[in-house]
């Protein structure tokens, strides 16, 4: 049975021939509490460099969201480049924001939103 606590996530992946397909993955179904320290340093890291409003400078630690997102929240089970060309470009930043959140602040925090829609 999923825990209440994975969060299932579509990725658009180019095929041998260029097209796109879709395909789904499931969050890991427990997270050790110390992975919270991480996602929340990666937060505030983010919340941050985002005032310098300097993309050379906001660039690289997106890419270390996004590559945590892939590595510890899903497991390894595509890359941090694979999770950022894998979504739709008007997504990114509220998913990644959220999957990050989930982890720091609370699942029920997070998508409780969601629940009630």
């Amino acid at each position: 049975m999923a825990s209440k606590l994975q969060t299932t996530i579509k990725l658009y992946l180019k095929d041998e021939e260029g097209n796109f397909t879709t395909k789904q993955f499931k969050s890991a179904e427990m997270l050790p509490g110390s992975v919270m320290e991480d996602a929340t340093e990666l937060q505030v890291e983010l919340e941050e460099i985002v005032k310098t409003n300097d993309m050379e400078e906001i660039r690289p630690v997106l890419r270390k969201c996004y590559d945590f997102i892939a590595k510890v929240i899903f497991e390894g089970q595509f890359t941090g480049q694979e999770f950022l060309d894998g979504m739709d470009a008007r997504e990114i930043l509220k998913i990644t924001g959220q999957l990050l959140g989930s982890v720091s602040s609370g699942y029920d925090a997070v998508y409780s939103d969601q629940k009630k829609k």
